[in-house]
């Protein structure tokens, strides 16, 4: 046996029987694969498909999956192991989950990947495919941000945008008009969406971060401005989130959240203002 263990101590992997030596599976590529001997560590084996949410080990010893579809850390895990194996070859593979997570999770398996489809490796994507594929993954991003699985959310808009931002610089790529608008587009929308997974996360600076990208090239983004005057708000500096608030409901006037949101934070900067002003006469008076 050959014994790996990833960099970030979350994959480990022994080699149980080598494969013949092919081409490795890429993103999209196609898998059939068969897991055996599935053991665990604070749950069971129906807890990984019913609470953790893995379509791939759910019990079902052949499968067939996509690189890329994965939509929970366990299965992002498997596929990155996948990733690195040939035709024919048998691992066993130890994956220490703790991320969102109760307790840690450590589960164990073998693995045999029987064949793959391939797919074009991502460096000769067209522009077209890469923006399909950005698309299919931030509608998936969605439904899992709806069903408030936050993690596997940014996950999901995360990639599609890291496939995009392949396509920079895109005034170089002389696409169609239409395309690269709806590439600029998409990328703000997967940008917004990671801000509203960092926000609901309560990771105020990554949010603000996210969200001062989106208003350097749309400064009239009533979410990204919403988003991002509600993490000022949350850190504490109330004049900027008054400013952002301020300007999204003057955008948007029936904006029911941005009004309320706007009241919360004015009414703290007009009570800071006022101990302000108490404080200066005190040392003037004095």
């Amino acid at each position: 046996m050959m014994l790996k263990t990833s960099a970030d101590k979350k994959v480990t992997t022994n080699v149980i029987q080598p494969g013949q030596y092919s081409k490795k599976a890429t993103e999209c590529a196609n898998c059939e694969v068969f897991i055996e001997n599935i053991q665990v560590s604070n749950a069971s084996i129906k807890d990984l498909g019913e609470k953790y949410n893995s379509v791939i080990l759910d019990g079902t010893s052949k499968k067939s999956l996509v690189i890329g579809e994965a939509n929970c850390e366990i299965d992002r895990q498997i596929e990155r192991t996948i990733q690195m194996m040939n035709i024919g070859e048998k691992r066993e593979i130890t994956l220490d989950i703790v991320e969102d997570v109760d307790l840690p999770l450590v589960i164990k398996f073998e693995v045999t990947l029987l064949g793959i489809v391939l797919f074009d490796p991502i460096w000769v994507w067209t522009p077209q495919t890469k923006y399909s594929v950005a698309l299919k993954y931030k509608e998936t991003g969605v439904r899992l941000f709806k069903e408030h699985r936050l993690i596997d959310a940014f996950h999901k808009f995360s990639k599609a945008c890291k496939i995009l931002i392949t396509l920079e610089p895109i005034s170089d790529l002389e696409l169609e008009k239409s395309l690269e608008n709806d590439i600029n587009h998409l990328r703000l929308v997967l940008y917004n969406n990671m801000a509203g997974c960092q926000l609901n996360r309560k990771n105020y600076e990554h949010t603000i971060t996210l969200c001062t990208k989106i208003l350097s090239k749309e400064s009239n983004n009533i979410k990204a401005l919403y988003r991002r005057g509600v993490a000022y708000g949350n850190l504490k500096d109330v004049e900027k989130a008054v400013a952002d608030l301020e300007n999204a409901v003057s955008l948007e006037p029936n904006n029911r959240a941005a009004k309320e949101q706007l009241a919360i934070y004015d009414a703290q900067l007009q009570e800071a203002n006022k101990k302000f002003g108490n404080m200066m006469r005190r040392m003037f008076k004095g």
